[in-house]
This record gives structure tokens, sequence and C-alpha cells, in this order.
């Protein structure tokens, strides 16, 4: 017998929506997927011409696939945190990586739950404290007994449960890397063509396969529960790879998210949107696919349930973005915007040398800079311009970004331009006074240690060989 689909197809999928009055009324599940340090670019409905992931591509085709999906931080625990609250960093707290929320921050643990949902986790955690973050958290990652049973109750009871992998965050360990030939990987035109970079591109890819086997454990699992024709499925391929140039940064390769979305009935197959969307969002839309009101509950997000259904085509005029980046090397607060067409990145410290303590390092696993050192030291240009594009910054960037993803040519400078860098600084120095963000004087160990709050517990899950953060 064929397996039915998680996701039905249009034909069925409407009947189920219109069939009875318990499953028109009935509150819809949520089930968010979260991969680690996935570049977007990696996935083939993003251009990826590398790796496989039929779990994850099959979402697209049955679904919606987001083109302008966004973060505000490239970084794991501001990411989550901003998912989670439906703020922004500076609001909630987590303004740096390995932060925690400000007391009483509420999330969607509080916000669901008061809605009738049970809220639960599985995986990688990496939220606190846990006042803010009260998740039930599962066991038997990605699709065992727990996850199974939290899913069946859904007929009793909606649930929202996110299911957050460690993969494809450093050191890769999991998956086949001997299934990928490194001398026929597609490089991105950020990389530095390398021995070195060809091997641990093939530890990658090999855990974006293993996520993908995960993806697919878990539709398993909600095809079983008998819930996926009631399910809002969302994917995530969170912020891009720690190697070079995204992860840490706000580039585009670091806070544009590959994100999927698929609900029986309520999504038509095959689509995709322009809508500019940021992860401060998903918990309003959940909220107002729940039956509640997003505007009462004081979030920075705003719904985009209107462009799910096919409704609306656009969503958000700008999407914002944050670093700041102690702990991880000496400070180098950024701050960016992008509209419709152009990306603007504020380089508050231009004349400081930027550093990430985990990649520059002589013997770093990220292996990208020990490599283009070594180029470098050879008479590389290459890598002499990619080193200089990482550590000396100017005051300002500006791209194209649509047509230029991986933001290889800095507009900044050209007076054709010089009305967009100024309408975009004066939108940027707006949402940050807004916010409350001092920026130089927020990328500090004091000001983080000012913000930290309760630090315990605040990574959950199984780790994978290996220290993962």
């Amino acid at each position: 017998m064929k397996r039915r689909g998680f996701l039905a197809t249009a034909g069925s999928a409407v009947a189920l929506t219109v069939t009875g009055a318990g499953a028109a009324t009935r509150k819809p599940n949520f089930l968010f997927i979260l991969a680690d340090d996935l570049t977007y670019s990696m996935l083939s409905m993003y251009g990826g011409r590398d790796v496989k992931t039929p779990n994850i591509e099959r979402i697209a085709r049955e679904g919606m696939k987001f083109n302008r999906a966004y973060s505000s931080m490239a970084m794991c625990a501001p990411f989550r945190a901003e998912l989670y609250t439906g703020l922004y960093p500076v609001r909630n707290g987590v303004a740096w990586n390995h932060s925690s929320a400000k007391p009483g921050t509420k999330s969607v643990c509080q916000h669901l739950g008061g809605l009738g949902y049970r809220v639960g986790i599985s995986g990688k955690v990496h939220a606190s404290p846990k006042a803010v973050f009260p998740f039930e958290v599962l066991k038997n990652f990605p699709a065992g007994n727990d996850v199974r049973e939290f899913m069946a109750k859904g007929k009793d009871q909606p649930f929202c449960l996110y299911i957050c992998s460690h993969n494809s965050h450093a050191p890769w360990t999991t998956g086949d890397a001997s299934q990928f030939d490194p001398g026929k990987l597609h490089l991105a035109p950020i990389q530095h063509d390398s021995p070195e970079i060809r091997e641990v591109m093939t530890r990658y890819l090999a855990e974006v396969t293993d996520l993908d086997r995960e993806v697919g454990e878990v539709f398993q699992a909600l095809e079983t529960s008998g819930q996926a024709d009631n399910t809002l499925v969302m994917f995530s391929s969170e912020q891009g790879w720690a190697l070079g140039f995204a992860k840490w940064s706000n580039w585009n390769l670091g806070v544009h998210t590959g994100l999927l979305a698929g609900w029986p009935g309520r999504i038509r197959p095959g689509g995709q949107t322009d809508a500019m969307v940021q992860m401060a969002d998903v918990l309003p839309t959940f909220i107002d696919a729940a039956g509640g009101n997003p505007a009462e509950y004081n979030l920075d997000g705003r719904s985009f349930l209107p462009v799910l259904e096919g409704k609306k085509s656009s969503h958000r005029k700008y999407v914002y973005g944050v670093h700041n980046n102690v702990p991880e090397g000496e400070p180098y607060p950024i701050r960016s915007i992008r509209d419709e067409e152009f990306h603007y990145l504020w380089n508050l410290t231009p004349d400081a040398s930027y550093h990430e303590k985990h990649a520059v390092t002589k013997d770093s696993r990220l292996t990208f800079w020990p490599a283009l050192k070594k180029a470098e030291a050879a008479g590389d240009e290459r890598a002499k311009e990619l080193l200089k594009k990482f550590h000396n910054r100017p005051a300002e960037e500006l791209y194209r970004v649509d047509a230029d993803p991986y933001e290889l040519e800095n507009l900044a400078d050209n007076p054709e331009y010089a009305a967009v860098k100024k309408r975009l600084r004066a939108e940027l120095d707006r949402w940050m006074a807004e916010q409350g963000d001092t920026g130089v004087a927020m990328d500090t160990p004091k000001a983080q240690s000012a913000n930290k709050g309760d630090k315990k517990k605040k990574a959950g899950g199984k780790k994978k060989k290996g220290k993962k953060k």
C-alpha cells in the first residue's frame, strides 16, 4: 500500500476542511521542525545542487516556500528566543549568544498555553530561563514514544510541538560523508576553493542528509498519530553555517532562513511567496490560527496567516538584524535592515577587526579560516580578498540582495544609492530607538552580564558525538 503523505493533495485537503462542523472549528496543531546552522541555499528548493533532501522538499512541493524569511540574529540562542517569544532580541533579552531571556518575558508556552494548547519540545532546547520557556520536554528525539504520544493526544487537546535537530551544527559527525565526491561539489561564490573546504563540506552535507532522515521520521509519526490533516507544519533551516560569512554575521547568508509551510486545506500546494517575514512573526501567526488576537499580546512580530492562506502576497516593508559579538569574540556590533530590494548593514565599529573565537583559530574545526590563511600565505589573491572582507569591514554595506545573495558587490559608496542608504539608515535608527537598542554600548561583557538572568539548563536534548552549542 502506498504510504499516505503527511500533507493531503489539493482536492482531498479541501474536502477535509469543509466536511463536518467539528472539522471546521477544531483548533489546529502546530509542528515546527528546526534545523541547526543549515545555510538555506544548500537546499534544492533554494538552488542547492549537492544534497538530496526528499522529506524537506516534500513540504515545499505540498505546501509553501518563503523566499524572503529572516531571523534578527544569526546565532542559535537568539534565533530560538525570537522564534519562541515573538520579540526582537533587545526586547526579549537574548541579544547575545548563550544568553537568557529577561525575567518576566512570556513565550509560546504561556501564550498558546492560555489558548488551551500543550507546548512541547524535543531535541535541542537552548532557551532559558525555564520560567520563560516551560516547555514539556520530550525524550526519544526525533520521533520516539514521547513524541508520538504527545502528537496522538492532539485529538483531545491541540498541541504546539518544536522538533529541534542538532544537524547540521559543527563538528559534523553524523551521516555518511563518503556519499559525496569532494571534487564534484558546487561551492558557494563566497567560499575559497581548497581541499580542506571541500572535505569539510562532505561532512556538512552528510549532516544535512541525516537531518532529512529525521524529518521523515517526524512525518511518519505525525501520520501515525492521525493528526496530519489538522496540523500546520513549518520547517526552518535556522541561520547559516559556521563556515564563514553566515553565522555570527548580518550578511544574507546568515540571517536569511529557509522557511517552508504545509497545512492541508489551508495552504495551496506548490506555492511560494516573496512576502518578507521574520522569525518573530511565527508566534503571532500561531496565535492567529488558534483563534487568538495577536494584537493583545504586545509582540514585535505580526501574523502572516493571510499569506499562508493566499489572501495576501506581502507582509513586511522591512526586516531587521542585530549582531553583538560578545561572548563569541571582541565586541563588534552590527545592525542591518532590508526592504524588497536592498540590504543595508551598519558596522558600528569599523576601525576594529572582526574576530569570532570558534572560527578564527589555527586548529579550528570549521576549517575555512586556517585554509584561507594558508592560501593567503601562498600568495592567493582570492584568499586575501575574502580575509579582508571577513576581518576588515567598512562602516556601511549595501547590496541588491536578491540579485547578489552572497553580497559580493558593496554599493554603499556609489552616489547613485545615497538616497537609498539615507532612507534605510533612518528606518534602522527609528527601529533601534523603539527597541531601546544602544548600539555600541550594548556589545560589552558588562551589558551581556546585566541581561543574563537565570542561565540554568540552557540546552536540552541528547547531544551528538562532539561538542555542539
